[in-house]
């Protein structure tokens, strides 16, 4: 079965018409810019080990996953750990005071934490007495502002997985 998905289509237009940042290390792709000191961003001319600003695209520790798991720079995103990951998710899919997630209880608390700092609402589907999913009872909770379907798995605090045939169930039926 083919898939209609387009990413592009629940990205925020506000989020699709933004420009890169670009800084003057950006203007020298060409040279080593780990040998220039770049005065205008507050760098410290005297090396001391942290005198210079990290790169803001990673490209080193990209390049070195892209090699060790055999994938394009392009899919990789990188974060201060997954709270800061998720939050990009939510500024990226959802329309603040607009759009709505869904959850299933117990999970992970940060879910609820960010819906809320993010000004989006969080509709909560609890799992069943197997820690599982309910797929009609989270079908029935989407509608037409329903951006995200988060499932933790292994879940946490469970600890469980959930099978692979409701996923791709979710997947087929959840529609964002």
């Amino acid at each position: 079965m083919k898939s209609s998905f387009n990413l592009n289509n629940l990205i925020r237009e506000n989020i699709k018409s933004l420009k890169p940042y670009s800084s003057a290390r950006d203007e020298y792709k060409d040279t080593n810019v780990s040998e220039m000191i770049f005065l205008d961003a507050n760098e410290n001319p005297f090396e001391n080990g942290v005198n210079r600003y990290p790169d803001p695209n990673q490209n080193n520790v990209k390049q070195l996953l892209c090699k060790i798991k055999g994938s394009d720079k392009r899919n990789l995103l990188l974060g201060n750990g997954s709270d800061e990951v998720l939050d990009l998710i939510f500024r990226a899919f959802c329309e603040p005071n607009e759009d709505n997630v869904i959850t299933l209880p117990p999970t992970y608390g940060m879910y609820s934490v960010l819906a809320n700092i993010n000004a989006v609402e969080n509709k909560t589907v609890l799992l069943d007495e197997d820690f599982q999913p309910q797929v009609k009872q989270i079908i029935g909770a989407a509608d037409k502002n329903s951006k995200i379907l988060f499932l933790c798995s292994p879940n946490n605090p469970t600890g469980n997985s959930f099978s692979e045939a409701t996923i791709k169930e979710l997947l087929l039926k959840f529609k964002a």
